[in-house]
């Protein structure tokens, strides 16, 4: 019985350590902007389809370096200038590589993986000082 356990623990911390390799290694490379969706706290959904900005992200070093600058107008009456920066921050991933944890100088963000493939990368945070959910559509450059 003391075998089989230990053989289940085992297996269990391999296939967490390839679900982080795989998706590191999806992740890895240059990425630009394509969407950027933002939820408010209220509920609404503002887009803009047309941001600037690319990210790099190195699973060898671990960093995240790059910034996304985008804008959408709210309700009509003013317009949101907005940013997404990470200057070489750190990053880790959980277990089961659906959660980046960036490291910045004055935070740390977590980070939903959505959507990775080796074209495509689709994540999203929670902004808790401006109670907004950021959500980016990326494609490798």
């Amino acid at each position: 019985m003391k075998h089989f356990i230990i053989f289940t623990l085992l297996s269990i911390l391999i296939s967490a350590c390839q679900k982080q390799k795989k998706q590191l290694n999806r992740i890895d490379g240059d990425w630009k902007v394509e969407i950027v969706r933002v939820l408010d706290g209220e509920g609404f959904t503002f887009y803009d389809s047309l941001p600037v900005g690319k990210i790099q992200i190195n699973s060898q070093s671990k960093k995240m370096n790059g910034r996304i600058d985008f804008d959408y107008s709210y309700f009509g009456l003013n317009q949101v200038l907005d940013s997404f920066v990470v200057d070489q921050a750190s990053f880790s991933i959980s277990e089961d590589g659906e959660h980046l944890f960036v490291y910045r100088e004055m935070d740390t963000i977590d980070i939903r993986i959505l959507l990775s493939s080796k074209k495509d990368l689709e994540f999203e945070y929670y902004d808790f000082q401006q109670y907004r959910l950021r959500r980016f559509a990326l494609r490798k450059d």
